[in-house]
C-alpha cells in the first residue's frame, strides 16, 4: 500500500457565513488545516482570472489573520455541572445538531436550567456533608461506647477540657515517657492499625500548654457532636436516626432533580455537542485569513474524501462558496503534505511501530507492508513454536477484542500466527520437538544451515530495502543519492558484487577472476566518491562541489570505509535470527533437562510449564526487541527517513 494522496483544498466564503462554513468543515472531519495567510503568501496559491474569482482576487491582496479568541471556560463548567447533577455521560451525536443553530441561545438555556436546579443541588450537597459529618461522629463515638458518661456533660465541663485524639504508636511511647510532666489525665481507649486512640482530661487553665504538647506529637483530634445528651451509645443511635432522615430528604431532592432530567437531558447533550463543535470551530478560525467581506481557509484533504467534502459544501452553501481544489505539492519539509496511511487489515496494526520510528514523508513509499511482512518473518524465525505462538496469538486477540487495544493486540496476534507457522516448519510444540514432524528443518540438528539461512534472509531483506531506496530517490528526482549514493544504484550494485564475491569464493559457483570482481567494486566505490561532481555535471550546475574540495574528498574517503564496514556488519547482523532460533530450542532443552532431574512427575510438569512461561515472557520480549532492531537499524537505514507529518484532520471527536 502507499501513502494516501492529498489534495489542497481552499474555501472562500462570506464572513457572515463563516461560523456555518467552519462548522461544516469540522463535521466533515477530513481537512488537515493550513494557515491561510502563509498559504496565500507561499506562491502555491493561484486563482484564475474568471468572473467568479474577481472578488476573491481583490480581497486576497489585503488580508489579515483572525484575531478573536473566544473563551469557553464558563460554558464548559456549566455543562460539566449539569452532567454531574443529572448523572449523565458525555456523548457526541453529530446528527442531532447540524450547522444551523444559535450557540448563544443554547448556552443561555443551559444557564437558566443550571440556575433552576443549582439550589436543589446545593441543598443535596449540604445534606450530604451533614451525613458525612454525622458518620464521622458515630465512628469517633464508637471508641467511647464502653464509657458510661453523658457526652453533653463531658464536652461542657466548667473547669476541665476533654479531648479525644489519635497519635502514632511511636508518639504514644513518647507521651508515656513524659507522662509525669503532663498536666493532664491521659487514657488509651483503643488501638487502630498503627495508631493509638487517646482520651485526655485537663484543666482549662493549661489549654495552651496542652495544645503545644499534643501538636508536638502530631495529634489528630477526633471531633464529637455538640448539643447531644446521653451516653455514647445513646448519641450514636440519635445520629443514626438523623442520618436516616437526611438520606430520605436527599432522595426526595434527587427525585425532584430527576424530574428535570427527563425534560432536559437531550438539550444538555445537544449543548455539549455545540460546545465541542464551537471549540473546534475556533481552532479553524485561527487558521483563517480575513478580508473585508470574505475569509479564506486552506487545508489538506485525502483524495478519497474530497468528493464528499465538495458535495457537502455545495449542498449547504450552493454558489455562496468558492472551492479551490488542487493536487498537494511536494514542498519543503516544514510545510510538506501530511501522511495518512492506507493499509489493509493484516498490515494495519504495524503502523504503530512505524510511527515509533517516524512517519513516512509524503514523497516516500509507505514501508508498512514490507515492514509488517518482514517483521512477522523475523519474529517467527526466531521464535518458531506452534504452542507458544498460539499463546501469543490468544493474548493478542484478548487485547484486541476485550481490552480494545487493537494496535498492540493486532501486532501480537499476527506475530503469534507467524510463530505458529514456523513452529510447524521446525516441528516444535511448547518446546517439544518430538510430538510433530518438522515440515522444513529442526534448528538444533542443523546449526550451520540455520546460520547460513539467516544470513541469506538478511541478504534478501537488504536487497528489497535497496529497491525501496531506489524508488524513493526516483520519486524525489535525487540523482546524487539515487544513482551514485551508498543506498542508491551504485551502492546496490556494489552490495550485490560484494555478496557474489564472498559466496563465489566459498562455493565456486562461476569461474570469474577475482581481480575482475575487485575492479568492478573499485569502480563502483570510485563512482560513489565522485557522486557530487558527477551529479552536478548531469544537472548542469555551475558548481561541482558545495564545499572545499579537500574537505569533500576527506569525507568521501571515510565514507568508503564506512560503506564497506556497514554492508558487512548489516549482513552479518542477521545471523542473530538463526542464533535466536537455536537459543529458543536450547532454552527449552535446559528446562527439559531440569524436569528430568526431578523424580516427581508433577514436579517435572511444573518445571516445563514454568519454563514455557519464562520463554514466552522473557525470550518473547527479547525477540520482539531484536526484530525491531533489525528493522530500524539494518533495513530502515537503507531507504527510510521517517520525517513525515501526521495527518490530523480537524474533527469534533479528534
Amino acid at each position: 500500500m502507499a501513502v494516501e494522496r492529498m489534495k489542497t483544498v481552499g474555501i472562500v466564503g462570506r464572513i457572515q457565513d463563516m461560523d456555518r462554513i467552519c462548522r461544516a468543515v469540522v463535521l466533515n472531519g477530513s481537512m488537515h488545516m493550513l494557515n491561510a495567510l502563509s498559504e496565500i503568501n507561499s506562491g502555491y496559491f493561484k486563482l484564475s482570472a474568471s468572473e467568479e474569482n474577481i472578488e476573491a482576487i481583490e480581497e486576497s491582496s489585503h488580508l489579515m489573520p483572525y484575531n478573536a479568541n473566544k473563551d469557553f471556560g464558563k460554558d464548559e463548567q456549566i455543562i460539566k455541572s449539569l452532567y454531574d447533577i443529572f448523572n449523565l455521560k458525555p456523548s457526541i451525536d453529530t446528527v442531532s445538531l447540524g450547522i444551523d443553530y444559535d450557540y448563544s441561545q443554547i448556552m443561555n438555556a443551559m444557564k437558566e436550567e443550571y440556575e433552576a436546579v443549582r439550589e436543589l443541588w446545593d441543598e443535596i450537597e449540604n445534606k450530604n456533608k451533614l451525613v458525612e459529618e454525622k458518620r464521622n461522629y458515630i465512628n469517633n463515638l464508637n471508641y467511647m461506647k464502653d464509657i458510661n458518661m453523658d457526652i453533653g456533660q463531658l464536652l461542657n465541663l466548667k473547669y476541665l477540657r476533654f479531648k479525644l485524639f489519635v497519635i502514632s504508636r511511636e508518639n504514644y511511647d513518647r507521651l508515656k515517657r513524659n507522662y509525669e510532666n503532663i498536666p493532664s489525665l491521659v487514657l488509651k481507649v483503643a488501638v487502630k492499625d498503627d495508631n493509638i486512640i487517646v482520651m485526655s482530661v485537663a484543666p482549662q487553665y493549661f489549654d495552651e500548654e496542652i495544645e503545644r504538647l499534643f501538636m508536638s506529637l502530631n495529634y489528630q483530634e477526633l471531633k464529637l457532636p455538640e448539643g447531644y445528651q446521653g451516653t455514647a451509645q445513646e448519641v450514636m443511635e440519635k445520629l443514626t436516626e438523623e442520618i436516616k432522615n437526611l438520606l430520605n430528604e436527599i432522595k426526595e431532592l434527587k427525585d425532584m432533580v430527576q424530574k428535570h432530567r427527563g425534560d432536559i437531558s437531550h438539550e444538555i447533550r445537544k449543548a455539549y455537542l455545540a460546545l465541542k463543535l464551537e471549540e473546534k470551530v475556533e481552532m479553524v478560525k485561527r487558521e483563517a485569513a480575513m478580508g473585508q467581506r470574505l475569509f479564506f481557509l486552506f487545508g489538506y484533504v485525502p483524495r478519497s474524501k474530497v468528493n464528499r467534502l465538495q458535495k457537502e459544501m455545495r449542498d449547504y452553501f450552493g454558489n455562496n462558496i468558492l472551492l479551490l481544489i488542487d493536487d498537494a505539492p511536494v514542498r519543503e519539509m516544514a510545510k510538506a503534505p501530511p501522511t495518512s496511511f492506507k493499509n489493509n487489515w493484516l498490515i494495519r496494526p504495524f503502523e504503530a511501530l512505524i510511527k515509533m520510528y517516524g512517519l513516512p514523508s509524503y514523497d516516500e513509499v509507505d514501508p508498512t507492508v514490507f515492514f509488517g511482512l518482514s517483521y512477522m518473518i523475523l519474529f517467527g524465525a526466531m521464535f518458531g513454536d506452534l504452542g507458544q505462538g498460539f499463546v501469543i496469538l490468544t493474548a493478542g486477540l484478548y487485547l484486541t477484542y476485550k481490552k480494545k487495544r487493537a494496535d498492540f493486540g493486532g501486532i501480537l496476534s499476527r506475530l503469534g500466527g507467524s510463530s505458529m507457522v514456523f513452529g510447524l516448519l521446525y516441528g516444535s510444540v511448547f518446546g517439544n520437538e518430538h510430538l510433530i514432524p518438522a515440515l522444513f528443518i529442526r534448528p538444533m540438528a542443523n546449526i550451520n544451515t540455520m546460520l547460513i539461512l539467516a544470513i541469506g534472509l538478511g541478504i534478501i531483506l537488504m536487497t528489497i530495502s535497496f529497491l525501496y531506496s531506489l524508488v524513493n530517490n526516483w520519486k524525489r528526482r535525487n540523482i546524487e543519492e539515487g544513482i551514485f549514493g551508498r543506498e542508491g544504484l551504485v551502492g546496490f550494485l556494489f552490495f550485490l558484487t560484494l555478496i557474489f564475491t564472498v559466496v563465489n569464493s566459498v562455493y565456486g559457483l562461476i569461474d570469474v577472476p577475482f581481480s575482475v570482481l575487485i575492479i568492478i567494486m573499485a569502480v563502483l566505490l570510485l563512482l560513489n566518491v565522485l557522486k557530487e561532481p558527477i551529479s552536478n555535471i548531469i544537472k548542469g550546475s555551475n558548481r561541482l562541489y558545495k564545499e572545499r574540495v579537500v574537505d569533500y574528498y576527506t569525507e568521501a574517503g571515510f565514507g568508503v570505509i564506512e560503506t564497506l564496514l556497514s554492508f558487512l556488519s548489516n549482513t552479518i547482523s542477521f545471523i542473530r535470527v538463526g542464533a535466536f532460533a537455536l537459543n529458543h530450542a536450547g532454552l527449552y532443552l535446559a528446562f527439559e533437562t531440569m524436569a528430568e532431574m526431578i523424580n516427581s512427575g508433577f514436579g517435572g510438569l511444573l518445571v516445563l510449564v514454568l519454563g514455557n512461561i519464562v520463554i514466552i515472557g522473557l525470550e518473547g520480549l527479547i525477540v520482539f526487541i531484536q526484530g525491531l532492531r533489525l528493522e530500524y537499524y539494518e533495513l530502515f537505514s537503507k531507504y527510510y527517513s521517517g520525517d513525515g507529518v501526521e495527518y490530523k484532520p480537524i474533527r469534533i471527536n479528534g
